[in-house]
């Protein structure tokens, strides 16, 4: 398959992903969108090997299940595969995160994102990065109090960064390796 052919294809709703998308009119399940944002562009192959032989992946979905279990009130088996996935991957994801679907590892070793985080779109993560709370809350919009940071859509936090406390990430933000926030971006 050329570029062009997966260009023209994804955006029309043809070709392989047509396959695994849920019914017309039904919103796409949080892992397809996962999926897609790994592979990209990158067509069937890329679509086959990412399933098969990619651990950031493997961890995203064992993430995902772990909610799964977690939603249905099966929070034993939501609490051994959230297990499995940071003693084989070293990735920390609390079951009870609200990630969205696109969310994307990208050497996800050493990576912590803390329960109550929210994500309101796609998200990158590159390694080491810790996303959790600092003990302290805030009350926003007038009676929501929140714990944890709550990231906009398209954000990318690059290696080693820190997000930390009851913070709010715009949409299309770009964190730096090392970076430590604790206000408001």
């Amino acid at each position: 398959m050329t570029e062009s052919y997966n260009k023209k294809h994804r955006k029309t709703g043809k070709g392989l992903f047509v396959l695994i998308k849920p019914s017309a009119g039904s919103r796409k399940m949080k892992l397809i969108k996962d999926l897609q944002e790994f592979v990209g562009e990158g067509g069937f192959i890329k679509t086959v090997g990412t399933v098969l032989i990619n651990p950031c992946f493997h961890s995203v979905v064992l993430y995902r299940l772990s909610a799964f279990f977690y939603k249905i009130k099966c929070s034993v088996l939501a609490k051994f595969i959230w297990y499995i996935n940071r003693v084989i991957f070293s990735v920390d994801i609390d079951y009870r995160a609200d990630l969205a679907g696109g969310f994307v590892l990208v050497h996800g070793l050493g990576t912590v994102i803390g329960k109550d985080v929210v994500s309101l779109g796609p998200l990158v993560v590159y390694q080491g990065v810790t996303i959790g709370g600092s003990g302290k809350s805030r009350i926003i919009e007038g009676e929501k109090e929140i714990w944890q940071p709550i990231l906009g859509k398209n954000v990318c936090i690059y290696t080693n960064a820190m997000v930390l406390g009851p913070v709010r990430i715009s949409d299309n933000v770009k964190i730096k390796a090392g970076e430590r926030i604790t206000i408001d971006c």
